[in-house]
């Protein structure tokens, strides 16, 4: 149920009883689903100018396995910033052959600018998919370049840092509904690759996608974060990786009509929020 506030832009959720799949224990992030909110971090987000001296974007890459919905995620997060929130579907995505093209792409909304990249997977070799992240996060590949023939190995002379396209932020993909039936040997190699990630000084998060598969009703995805299997998901995935549960959320890569529903919006909006502003912070330090 919802109760409605003085302001008619202005809705606060009131939590209904739902059942024991719902706790606050262990929930680290409360994202306040109303409108006001909504206005609030699509305006920070929209108007946000990086520090100066610094380029005049920010750099998120989106990596991920093959299938993940990395691809579904970027137009989750330009729908998100839309003002008026229409669904965008600029980037190819499932069963379109566009979808599986290994070059680096990149999509651009204001002063947010997001990177998208072939499944970490889909690389011939680790050492490859290792080099291959390391390049892009320092900034020497150029928009366009397919990764699968990239070569990594050759001198650093032959792939100069391009500034406008050093990586400030990266966001690891997971589908959430299949994220348990990943072995072992791919859980380590994705370890691998968030260390490189955190030993360049990048900022780094893990978003989760298609939650809507496990099976959550639509009226329950304002407590997402409070789902206890969604927890025990990510505990699993902090044990496995070394990363903390604060920097896991979730995204929606669906949605009806030609509208993105507020709930979504927040969620998409509220993973970018905390991205930017701690990267933000890093940049006046710096």
């Amino acid at each position: 149920m919802r109760s409605r506030l003085t302001d008619s832009d202005h809705w606060v959720y009131t939590a209904p009883n739902m059942g024991s799949n719902f706790s606050k224990d262990g929930c680290f992030h409360f994202p306040t689903m109303d409108k006001r909110n909504l206005n609030t971090l699509r305006n920070y987000l929209c108007n946000y100018n990086p520090p100066q001296g610094c380029v005049d974007c920010i750099n998120i890459l989106l990596f991920g396995m093959v299938g993940a919905g990395k691809s579904s995620a970027i137009n989750t997060f330009l729908s998100a910033l839309d003002p008026q929130g229409a669904t965008i579907t600029c980037v190819p995505t499932g069963d379109n052959p566009a979808s599986l093209t290994p070059e680096l792409t990149c999509y651009r909304a204001g002063s947010l600018k997001f990177w998208d990249s072939t499944g970490w997977n889909a690389l011939e070799k680790p050492d490859q998919t290792q080099g291959v992240l390391q390049m892009i996060l320092e900034g020497r590949v150029p928009k366009g370049t397919n990764l699968q023939h990239l070569n990594h190995d050759l001198d650093v002379s032959n792939y100069p840092v391009i500034p406008e396209n050093v990586i400030h932020g990266v966001t690891f993909i997971f589908d959430i509904s299949t994220m348990d039936s990943i072995s072992d040997d791919k859980m380590n190699a994705f370890q691998e690759l968030q260390t490189i990630v955190a030993q360049k000084y990048v900022h780094r998060v893990v978003i989760g996608t298609k939650f809507e598969l496990l099976q959550i009703p639509e009226k329950h995805n304002a407590w997402i974060y409070e789902y206890k299997p969604l927890q025990q998901k990510f505990e699993k995935l902090a044990e496995s990786t070394g990363m903390e549960r604060r920097s896991m959320f979730v995204v929606s890569n669906q949605w009806k009509g030609d509208q993105i529903e507020m709930i979504k919006c927040i969620l998409a909006l509220y993973v970018l929020d905390n991205m930017v502003r701690n990267i933000d912070q890093f940049l006046k330090a710096v």
